[in-house]
């Protein structure tokens, strides 16, 4: 059979990329989509080829069939829907590109969107629920004010008081904390407040963090143990480590750390049959807790309490508030859109 897409497919797709990473008006694409967006591009050409239809001649019904053909990576699974979406939305941008430079007469992927996926709402912790948390941090703690205990509060305060993720956690460095400079003491405890520098996972620009008192505090106590063995003074190694030695924690390690937290304040004060709003029963919802309902709650709260929602952006690194719309069954007032 003759390739019916060879014409110009290489030629137009470097075109493309050429193009996307001079958009200043979209999202910047790094090394990993446009990895992707090569991956799609190619299994696009090798289904016009399976179905002798040319790239620069293909139809609305031909990108509907090829989104609904994409097969799983498992044969266990099924095409998550939002997968057949991420495909389409490559090849709607790659015909964009080519109207633009008239190689086509209209978009074929405007008339084939895939179906909308249902946004699942993110998990958040209830008032009370979120007390218990809380109060439990220093009531009848495990290892009371050991080495582990102060790493495993420090651990829990910086997803719940400064809603940071698991890798960003992991990706702390010893130098990235430092007392701030117009505060010598605590007033609400011992030690200064602290200047938090937080790198955004899989690279970004930094954040700096100001951390509250709470969490300050943990934070100082840690410090206090944290120095102990010859990798731990290194000032580029980890601020939260496995043992004494200095050896790395694994992301695994801090959501144990949290889960068991979840799990003893939770059954202590009799709340694992207490549902979230606007949820239907599930006798597992422990099962489904872990860091980033930590990290949920903390920003509903930070929003719920008037901070600037531009604010809370910056705080959580995050490109598009938008990501917070799925908190909306825990905010006070609609999200604005």
């Amino acid at each position: 059979m003759a390739d019916v897409t060879a014409v110009d497919s290489d030629a137009f797709f470097a075109s493309w990329r050429a193009a996307r990473l001079t958009r200043t008006d979209l999202k910047p694409m790094g090394a990993a989509g446009l990895t992707q967006a090569a991956l799609v591009w190619r299994h696009w050409l090798a289904f016009c080829t399976v179905h002798s239809v040319a790239w620069d001649a293909a139809r609305s019904d031909d990108i509907a069939r090829f989104c609904q053909a994409i097969g799983p990576r498992s044969s266990v699974k099924k095409t998550s829907p939002v997968t057949r979406r991420r495909y389409w939305r490559v090849l709607r941008d790659l015909y964009a590109h080519a109207l633009a430079c008239g190689l086509v007469a209209v978009n074929p992927a405007e008339g084939a969107q895939p179906p909308a996926t249902e946004r699942v709402p993110s998990l958040a912790l209830s008032g009370p629920m979120w007390t218990a948390l809380h109060e439990g941090l220093y009531e009848n703690f495990p290892g009371g004010d050991d080495f582990k205990a102060r790493r495993n509060r420090l651990a829990l305060l910086l997803m719940m008081r400064a809603a940071l993720t698991v890798r960003e956690i992991v990706g702390l460095s010893l130098d990235c904390a430092e007392p701030c400079a117009d505060s010598p003491g605590n007033p609400a405890g011992p030690g200064p407040l602290y200047l938090l520098r937080v790198r955004k996972a899989g690279g970004g620009h930094e954040r700096v963090l100001q951390l509250d008192p709470p969490t300050s505090r943990a934070l100082h106590a840690w410090l206090e143990v944290r120095p102990v063995g010859l990798p731990a003074l290194h000032p580029g190694s980890r601020l939260v480590v496995g043992d004494r030695i200095g050896r790395s924690i694994a992301p695994n390690g801090l959501y144990n750390i949290c889960q068991a937290h979840l799990a003893r304040c939770l059954k202590a004060k009799g709340l694992l049959a207490e549902q979230m709003p606007h949820a239907t029963p599930d006798p597992g919802l422990l099962a489904h807790m872990g860091p980033n309902t930590l990290r949920n709650t903390c920003i509903a709260g930070w929003f719920n309490a008037g901070v600037p929602l531009q604010e809370i952006q910056r705080r959580c690194g995050f490109k598009d508030a938008s990501v917070m719309s799925r908190l909306g069954a825990h905010l006070l007032n609609p999200f604005p859109l």
